[in-house]
Protein backbone atom coordinates (compact mmCIF):
# COMPACT_ATOMS: atom_id res chain seq x y z
CA UNK A 1 0.00 0.00 0.00
CA UNK A 2 1.20 3.52 -0.81
CA UNK A 3 2.53 5.59 2.07
CA UNK A 4 0.24 8.44 3.13
CA UNK A 5 2.40 9.57 6.07
CA UNK A 6 5.76 11.27 5.58
CA UNK A 7 7.03 11.60 9.16
CA UNK A 8 6.24 12.27 12.79
CA UNK A 9 4.55 15.64 12.86
CA UNK A 10 3.59 17.06 16.23
CA UNK A 11 3.07 15.99 19.85
CA UNK A 12 0.69 17.60 22.37
CA UNK A 13 1.34 16.93 26.06
CA UNK A 14 -0.73 17.99 29.05
CA UNK A 15 1.25 19.32 32.00
CA UNK A 16 0.27 20.39 35.53
CA UNK A 17 3.20 22.84 35.53
CA UNK A 18 3.41 24.69 32.24
CA UNK A 19 6.26 26.93 33.38
CA UNK A 20 8.43 24.02 34.53
CA UNK A 21 7.79 22.02 31.35
CA UNK A 22 8.69 24.94 29.10
CA UNK A 23 11.73 25.85 31.19
CA UNK A 24 13.12 22.33 30.89
CA UNK A 25 12.29 22.05 27.19
CA UNK A 26 14.26 25.24 26.55
CA UNK A 27 17.16 24.83 28.97
CA UNK A 28 17.71 21.07 28.79
CA UNK A 29 16.28 19.96 25.44
CA UNK A 30 17.37 23.13 23.70
CA UNK A 31 14.02 23.77 22.04
CA UNK A 32 12.81 27.27 21.13
CA UNK A 33 9.40 28.74 22.00
CA UNK A 34 7.49 29.89 18.91
CA UNK A 35 4.25 30.79 20.73
CA UNK A 36 3.22 30.95 24.38
CA UNK A 37 0.31 32.19 26.46
CA UNK A 38 -1.07 31.31 29.88
CA UNK A 39 -2.60 28.04 28.68
CA UNK A 40 -0.10 26.55 26.24
CA UNK A 41 3.33 26.79 24.66
CA UNK A 42 4.55 25.64 21.24
CA UNK A 43 8.21 24.70 20.75
CA UNK A 44 10.49 23.56 17.95
CA UNK A 45 14.09 22.49 17.36
CA UNK A 46 14.39 23.60 13.73
CA UNK A 47 12.63 25.60 11.01
CA UNK A 48 9.28 23.90 11.63
CA UNK A 49 6.76 26.19 13.33
CA UNK A 50 6.05 23.66 16.05
CA UNK A 51 6.96 20.11 17.03
CA UNK A 52 5.94 19.96 20.68
CA UNK A 53 3.01 21.67 22.41
CA UNK A 54 2.44 21.77 26.16
CA UNK A 55 -1.11 22.36 27.39
CA UNK A 56 -1.81 23.47 30.96
CA UNK A 57 -3.87 20.79 32.69
CA UNK A 58 -4.50 19.14 36.05
CA UNK A 59 -2.27 16.15 35.30
CA UNK A 60 0.41 14.90 32.94
CA UNK A 61 -0.92 13.08 29.87
CA UNK A 62 -0.59 12.78 26.13
CA UNK A 63 -3.37 14.75 24.48
CA UNK A 64 -2.55 13.73 20.90
CA UNK A 65 0.24 12.97 18.50
CA UNK A 66 0.31 14.08 14.89
CA UNK A 67 1.48 12.34 11.74
CA UNK A 68 2.47 14.62 8.89
CA UNK A 69 0.84 13.51 5.62
CA UNK A 70 2.76 13.55 2.36
CA UNK A 71 0.41 16.18 0.91
CA UNK A 72 -3.18 17.42 1.00
CA UNK A 73 -4.42 14.57 -1.20
CA UNK A 74 -2.88 12.02 1.17
CA UNK A 75 -4.51 13.77 4.14
CA UNK A 76 -7.91 13.64 2.43
CA UNK A 77 -7.41 9.98 1.57
CA UNK A 78 -6.51 9.23 5.17
CA UNK A 79 -9.67 10.99 6.37
CA UNK A 80 -11.83 8.95 4.00
CA UNK A 81 -10.27 5.71 5.22
CA UNK A 82 -10.68 6.64 8.89
CA UNK A 83 -14.34 7.46 8.32
CA UNK A 84 -14.80 4.27 6.32
CA UNK A 85 -13.35 2.25 9.19
CA UNK A 86 -15.89 3.79 11.56
CA UNK A 87 -13.52 5.61 13.89
CA UNK A 88 -14.71 8.72 15.73
CA UNK A 89 -13.56 12.03 14.26
CA UNK A 90 -12.86 14.22 17.28
CA UNK A 91 -11.85 17.33 15.34
CA UNK A 92 -12.15 18.21 11.65
CA UNK A 93 -9.23 20.64 11.53
CA UNK A 94 -5.58 20.42 12.59
CA UNK A 95 -3.87 21.30 15.84
CA UNK A 96 -0.40 21.17 14.27
CA UNK A 97 0.90 24.77 14.17
CA UNK A 98 0.22 26.36 10.80
CA UNK A 99 -0.94 23.17 9.08
CA UNK A 100 -3.56 23.97 6.44
CA UNK A 101 -5.50 20.72 6.65
CA UNK A 102 -5.95 17.92 9.13
CA UNK A 103 -8.18 16.04 11.52
CA UNK A 104 -8.03 14.21 14.83
CA UNK A 105 -9.58 10.80 15.44
CA UNK A 106 -9.86 8.36 18.32
CA UNK A 107 -7.86 5.21 17.65
CA UNK A 108 -8.72 1.73 19.00
CA UNK A 109 -5.85 2.15 21.48
CA UNK A 110 -7.65 5.19 23.04
CA UNK A 111 -5.04 7.61 21.67
CA UNK A 112 -6.10 10.76 19.86
CA UNK A 113 -4.21 10.73 16.56
CA UNK A 114 -3.92 13.74 14.29
CA UNK A 115 -3.25 13.49 10.56
CA UNK A 116 -2.18 16.84 9.14
CA UNK A 117 -0.51 18.49 6.18
CA UNK A 118 2.96 19.96 6.47
CA UNK A 119 3.78 22.33 9.30
CA UNK A 120 5.28 25.51 7.77
CA UNK A 121 9.07 25.64 7.74
CA UNK A 122 9.29 29.34 8.56
CA UNK A 123 11.36 29.52 11.75
CA UNK A 124 15.06 30.41 12.12
CA UNK A 125 17.36 27.54 11.20
CA UNK A 126 19.76 28.50 14.00
CA UNK A 127 19.28 30.07 17.40
CA UNK A 128 21.27 30.38 20.64
CA UNK A 129 20.50 27.89 23.41
CA UNK A 130 22.14 26.55 26.55
CA UNK A 131 20.27 23.28 26.06
CA UNK A 132 21.24 20.27 23.98
CA UNK A 133 19.44 21.19 20.82
CA UNK A 134 18.31 18.20 18.72
CA UNK A 135 17.91 18.00 14.96
CA UNK A 136 14.22 17.13 14.85
CA UNK A 137 11.29 15.39 16.49
CA UNK A 138 12.05 11.77 15.61
CA UNK A 139 9.39 9.33 16.84
CA UNK A 140 7.06 8.35 19.65
CA UNK A 141 6.67 5.06 21.47
CA UNK A 142 3.12 4.56 22.68
CA UNK A 143 1.58 1.93 24.92
CA UNK A 144 -1.53 0.03 23.85
CA UNK A 145 -3.47 -2.99 25.04
CA UNK A 146 -3.19 -4.61 21.60
CA UNK A 147 -0.08 -3.57 19.63
CA UNK A 148 -0.96 -5.88 16.72
CA UNK A 149 -4.33 -4.14 16.27
CA UNK A 150 -2.55 -0.79 16.09
CA UNK A 151 -0.03 -2.21 13.62
CA UNK A 152 -2.85 -3.35 11.37
CA UNK A 153 -4.69 -0.02 11.63
CA UNK A 154 -1.61 2.06 10.77
CA UNK A 155 -0.87 -0.20 7.83
CA UNK A 156 -4.40 -0.49 6.43
CA UNK A 157 -5.40 3.15 6.84
CA UNK A 158 -2.15 5.01 6.23
CA UNK A 159 0.20 2.62 4.43
CA UNK A 160 2.73 2.54 7.27
CA UNK A 161 4.99 -0.51 7.14
CA UNK A 162 6.26 -2.94 9.75
CA UNK A 163 10.02 -2.67 10.32
CA UNK A 164 10.43 -5.09 13.24
CA UNK A 165 8.37 -7.01 15.77
CA UNK A 166 8.88 -9.47 18.62
CA UNK A 167 7.81 -13.09 18.68
CA UNK A 168 4.76 -12.43 20.89
CA UNK A 169 3.69 -9.32 18.90
CA UNK A 170 3.79 -7.17 22.04
CA UNK A 171 6.29 -4.67 20.60
CA UNK A 172 6.15 -3.42 17.00
CA UNK A 173 8.00 -0.77 14.99
CA UNK A 174 6.22 1.07 12.15
CA UNK A 175 7.84 3.29 9.53
CA UNK A 176 6.53 6.02 7.25
CA UNK A 177 7.56 7.38 3.85
CA UNK A 178 10.80 8.94 5.11
CA UNK A 179 11.96 5.32 5.62
CA UNK A 180 13.59 5.79 9.01
CA UNK A 181 13.27 2.50 10.87
CA UNK A 182 10.34 3.70 12.93
CA UNK A 183 8.08 6.71 13.22
CA UNK A 184 5.89 4.98 15.81
CA UNK A 185 6.75 2.10 18.11
CA UNK A 186 3.96 0.37 20.02
CA UNK A 187 4.48 -1.60 23.22
CA UNK A 188 1.92 -3.60 25.16
CA UNK A 189 0.75 -1.71 28.25
CA UNK A 190 -1.79 0.68 29.65
CA UNK A 191 -2.84 3.24 27.02
CA UNK A 192 -0.42 6.15 27.04
CA UNK A 193 2.85 7.58 25.84
CA UNK A 194 6.06 5.86 26.87
CA UNK A 195 8.49 8.30 25.32
CA UNK A 196 9.07 11.10 22.84
CA UNK A 197 12.30 10.86 20.87
CA UNK A 198 14.40 13.59 19.33
CA UNK A 199 17.19 12.97 16.84
CA UNK A 200 20.47 14.25 18.27
CA UNK A 201 22.68 16.44 16.13
CA UNK A 202 25.88 14.79 17.35
CA UNK A 203 26.79 11.52 19.04
CA UNK A 204 28.42 13.42 21.92
CA UNK A 205 25.08 15.05 22.72
CA UNK A 206 23.96 11.75 24.23
CA UNK A 207 26.71 12.17 26.82
CA UNK A 208 26.09 15.87 27.32
CA UNK A 209 22.49 15.25 28.40
CA UNK A 210 23.83 13.08 31.23
CA UNK A 211 26.08 15.92 32.39
CA UNK A 212 23.22 18.41 32.23
CA UNK A 213 20.95 16.12 34.23
CA UNK A 214 23.66 15.70 36.88
CA UNK A 215 23.71 19.47 37.38
CA UNK A 216 19.97 19.25 38.03
CA UNK A 217 20.42 16.46 40.58
CA UNK A 218 18.96 13.82 38.26
CA UNK A 219 20.17 10.76 36.37
CA UNK A 220 19.55 9.06 33.07
CA UNK A 221 16.78 6.46 33.07
CA UNK A 222 18.72 4.26 30.62
CA UNK A 223 21.84 4.55 28.52
CA UNK A 224 23.99 5.51 26.86
CA UNK A 225 23.31 2.38 24.85
CA UNK A 226 22.99 0.93 21.38
CA UNK A 227 19.65 -0.41 20.15
CA UNK A 228 19.84 -3.52 18.01
CA UNK A 229 17.12 -5.09 15.89
CA UNK A 230 17.26 -3.25 12.56
CA UNK A 231 17.11 0.23 14.09
CA UNK A 232 20.79 0.31 15.10
CA UNK A 233 20.47 3.64 16.90
CA UNK A 234 22.38 4.95 19.89
CA UNK A 235 20.35 6.30 22.79
CA UNK A 236 19.90 7.93 26.15
CA UNK A 237 16.60 8.20 28.02
CA UNK A 238 15.64 10.49 30.87
CA UNK A 239 12.43 11.39 32.65
CA UNK A 240 11.24 14.98 32.37
CA UNK A 241 9.57 17.10 35.04
CA UNK A 242 6.10 15.63 34.37
CA UNK A 243 7.18 11.98 34.18
CA UNK A 244 7.33 11.67 30.41
CA UNK A 245 10.40 9.87 29.11
CA UNK A 246 12.55 11.73 26.58
CA UNK A 247 14.93 9.90 24.27
CA UNK A 248 17.92 11.36 22.49
CA UNK A 249 18.49 9.10 19.48
CA UNK A 250 21.41 9.12 17.07
CA UNK A 251 22.04 7.17 13.89
CA UNK A 252 18.71 5.39 13.35
CA UNK A 253 18.88 3.23 10.22
CA UNK A 254 16.88 4.02 7.10
CA UNK A 255 15.40 1.29 4.93
CA UNK A 256 17.21 1.64 1.61
CA UNK A 257 14.83 -0.52 -0.45
CA UNK A 258 11.36 -1.45 0.77
CA UNK A 259 10.91 -3.95 -2.06
CA UNK A 260 13.50 -6.31 -0.59
CA UNK A 261 13.36 -5.43 3.11
CA UNK A 262 12.08 -8.12 5.48
CA UNK A 263 10.99 -7.21 9.03
CA UNK A 264 12.91 -8.91 11.81
CA UNK A 265 11.20 -11.01 14.47
CA UNK A 266 13.09 -10.67 17.74
CA UNK A 267 12.85 -12.69 20.97
CA UNK A 268 10.54 -11.24 23.61
CA UNK A 269 12.67 -12.95 26.28
CA UNK A 270 16.22 -12.77 24.92
CA UNK A 271 18.72 -15.39 26.01
CA UNK A 272 22.21 -14.25 27.08
CA UNK A 273 23.91 -12.76 24.06
CA UNK A 274 20.60 -12.11 22.27
CA UNK A 275 19.71 -8.80 23.91
CA UNK A 276 18.65 -6.74 20.90
CA UNK A 277 17.22 -3.92 23.01
CA UNK A 278 20.73 -2.88 24.00
CA UNK A 279 23.69 -4.41 22.20
CA UNK A 280 25.94 -3.11 24.96
CA UNK A 281 24.16 -5.30 27.46
CA UNK A 282 22.81 -3.03 30.22
CA UNK A 283 19.09 -3.78 30.72
CA UNK A 284 16.41 -1.09 31.08
CA UNK A 285 16.09 0.45 34.54
CA UNK A 286 12.91 0.31 36.59
CA UNK A 287 12.50 4.03 35.90
CA UNK A 288 12.45 3.29 32.17
CA UNK A 289 10.15 0.28 32.40
CA UNK A 290 7.52 2.00 34.54
CA UNK A 291 7.79 5.49 33.02
CA UNK A 292 5.51 7.38 30.69
CA UNK A 293 2.22 9.25 30.89
CA UNK A 294 -1.38 8.10 30.26
CA UNK A 295 -3.78 9.17 27.54
CA UNK A 296 -5.89 12.21 28.35
CA UNK A 297 -8.96 11.85 30.53
CA UNK A 298 -12.30 11.46 28.81
CA UNK A 299 -13.52 14.92 29.80
CA UNK A 300 -10.49 16.47 28.08
CA UNK A 301 -11.63 15.15 24.69
CA UNK A 302 -13.96 18.14 24.38
CA UNK A 303 -10.92 20.40 24.41
CA UNK A 304 -9.75 18.80 21.16
CA UNK A 305 -12.85 19.82 19.22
Amino acid sequence: MTHLINQMGHVMLETPDLHASVHEAVNLLGLRVTMQDEEKAILTSNTRRGELTYIKSSRAAIRSFGLEAIDEAACEQALARVKGAGFEIIRDRPHAPGAAHGFVFRSPSEHAIEIHTAVPRDQPADYPTIGIRPKRLDHVTIMAANPRAMQDMLSELFGMQLSDTVDNEEFVFMRSANLYHHTIAIAKGRPGLHHVAFEALHMVDLMRVGDHLKQLGRNLAWGPGHHGANAQSYFTYHTDVIGCIIEYSYGMARIDNEAVYEPGVWPSSPAPGEDWLNLWGAPPSEMFVTGGVPVMEEEAVADLT
